[in-house]
């Protein structure tokens, strides 16, 4: 698989003050330049700075807000650890999320001008007007060189502390909904539990989540799956594993929130 570079020093004037919940089912390294954002990690917040670098693991929730038009400049490069030559692959990504001792969720640094990352997103763009043999040639070479300058970024500085911006009453609902994800949920279910209306609930998972009460637990369901599924289970018994009803429905949330189908993330 190339190295994809999705967005370059991309300015966008758009204002977007709703939160948009995702994830990747690979690593993203995003590259704050300038702005005026916040970005939110599984209902923690923090104020982007210019020049922060922020890692993120497959899997993890999180979302950006634009708060005004001022320019908001980034870069985004999506990875997989296969992009890398077995040899430097432990080398390179033991600072990554969840290749160190203690997993972790996400990395963020702050103040890293003084590594220049804007210089290695660009040798790797531009790579985007190569031939191909050119991009599969040079594409692992530019990458390993980009994560041995985060190697040494984060042999220098500590990373940044994220807030829980989550009030109390959203934190126990969320811990709830995370305790409770094999049963059976529904708006309905979640809602009585804690004695509040449905457009409440709906409306404070969009503000503090990015997304929806009945879409967050089927994103979750959906992690657990695939974790599933690459341990050796069959679709269709981590589907009913991780509480889905019927195979047709998580094919579907499958295909939605991770953008593949089942079978790509299987072990063979």
């Amino acid at each position: 698989m190339e190295v994809s570079v999705l967005e370059y020093h991309k300015k966008d004037k758009k204002v977007y003050s709703q939160l948009d919940g995702h994830f990747h089912t690979v690593y993203e390294i995003y590259y704050f330049i300038s702005g005026d954002a916040d970005i939110m990690v599984e209902g923690k917040m923090y104020p982007l700075k210019p020049h922060t670098l922020f890692l993120i693991a497959p899997g993890v929730l999180h979302g950006i807000r634009v708060n005004s038009r001022a320019d908001y400049v980034r870069n985004v490069l999506f990875l997989s650890p296969d992009n890398l030559i077995p040899e430097r692959r432990q080398l390179l990504t033991d600072i990554l999320p969840r290749h160190k001792k203690k997993p972790t969720l996400e990395l963020l640094y702050e103040h890293t001008e003084a590594f220049h990352f804007d210089e290695f997103f660009y040798h790797l763009h531009q790579l985007d007007d190569q031939p191909q043999e050119v991009r599969e040639m040079l594409s692992p070479i530019f990458l390993e060189a980009l994560l041995a300058q985060i190697h040494l970024l984060a042999r220098a500085q500590k990373p940044a502390r994220f807030i829980d911006t989550l009030p109390d009453k959203m934190m126990e609902i969320v811990n709830y909904v995370n305790g409770h994800l094999t049963e059976h949920q529904t708006l309905d279910s979640i809602a009585s539990h804690f004695f509040i209306s449905k457009n409440y609930l709906n409306t404070n998972f969009k503000r503090y989540l990015g997304t929806t009460a009945m879409d967050y637990v089927r994103y979750k369901r959906i992690i657990l799956a695939r974790q599933a599924m690459q341990k050796g289970a069959s679709a269709m018994d981590a589907a009913l594993q991780c509480g889905f009803t019927d195979y047709s429905s998580f094919y579907r949330a499958y295909v939605k929130y991770a953008g593949t189908s089942p079978r790509s993330d299987m072990t063979v």
